[in-house]
């Protein structure tokens, strides 16, 4: 999935990076002396520089490396010292509109704590408004500096045949939403008794989610974990944030053959690490329970780290 969030594509600025890197270009902003936090190593790396170009990071100077050769005339100079730098914390899970606010509102509160994305389900909006209540949120969403990235509400309205809700989304309304820029995943799908007994209309919003090579994501919020997790899981619904029983959604998740969804919104892949509980990912999330959460670290980058079926988005690949 091509990132639309950041401020340049990398392809539009990578050239400059690499200039910037070698000081043969001055970055927009230089950091001095912070202390960074290393999410993947889990390690503090005290009197760290940090150069930033295009809204990305160009040079990253520590054991006794500066950025003073990104430092120009017109480069912003902040002193760290003695301060954190860390990536921005998302947000896994979140009806924004359920705080009363929107989305523009919501930024001012959360972004100077540190979270600089959410993947955010409109339901309630949805469910009034339809996909037309859904655009004008997301356009309020473009005057800020966070990342709201859309997961879109499969079920609207949220019980059938008995609510009277303002509008309705189907399948064909899926299909349309997931060619949106700023669209990374299906809602979650809390129909579950639809998904295990074969609901026609259910089934192929899946369908057009998967078909886009988008996440399922799902709400399975009965204590049942045998059979029926199992199907639902089976369905294509690859993260599930209401599973009950941490222990066993750990143990169900080695389980499985290690299917995956990436904290960049990514569909699900087969991968052959050995998933093992970790509970100090969670500390760095802004939304992250008591729970452990399950993940799979991949071989190739440590900024890709993966979330087995029944884990949490993780703040991992947020920048910083």
């Amino acid at each position: 999935m091509i990132n639309h969030f950041c401020k340049h594509p990398l392809w539009e600025c990578n050239d400059r990076l690499v200039r910037v890197a070698q000081g043969l270009e001055p970055a927009d902003l230089v950091i001095r002396h912070a202390r960074l936090v290393d999410v993947c190593t889990h390690e503090v790396l005290d009197d760290t520089d940090i150069a930033v170009a295009s809204g990305r990071v160009a040079y990253v100077g520590m054991n006794g490396h500066t950025a003073d050769h990104c430092i120009g005339e017109n480069t912003k100079v902040v002193d760290a010292t003695g301060l954190f730098a860390s990536p921005g914390f998302m947000d896994g899970h979140i009806h924004v509109e359920s705080a009363m606010v929107g989305v523009s509102e919501y930024a001012r509160a959360v972004v100077p704590h540190g979270t600089t994305g959410i993947f955010t389900d409109p339901h309630e909006v949805a469910n009034v408004c339809g996909l037309e209540g859904v655009k004008v949120m997301f356009d309020d969403a473009k005057r800020t500096p966070l990342k709201a990235m859309v997961t879109i509400p499969s079920c609207v309205p949220a019980a059938t045949g008995v609510e009277d809700t303002g509008s309705k989304i189907d399948a064909a309304d899926i299909r349309e939403t997931m060619g949106w820029d700023n669209v990374v995943a299906l809602g979650e799908m809390m129909n579950f008794p639809g998904i295990l007994g074969g609901e026609a209309g259910v089934q192929d919003e899946v369908r057009e989610t998967l078909k886009a090579d988008r996440c399922v994501t799902g709400h399975y919020a009965v204590p049942e974990q045998d059979r029926g997790l199992n199907a639902y899981i089976a369905r294509g619904n690859q993260q599930l944030p209401r599973v009950v029983h941490r222990r066993r959604r750990a143990r169900q998740a080695a389980a499985w053959a290690c299917t995956c969804f990436s904290a960049r919104g990514r569909r699900g892949r087969t991968c052959p690490c050995t998933c093992r509980p970790s509970s100090r990912l969670a500390s760095t999330c802004a939304t992250a329970s008591s729970a452990p959460m399950t993940t799979i670290p991949t071989r190739s980058s440590p900024r890709d780290t993966w979330i087995a079926c029944c884990g949490r988005p993780s703040p991992l690949a947020s920048t910083l």
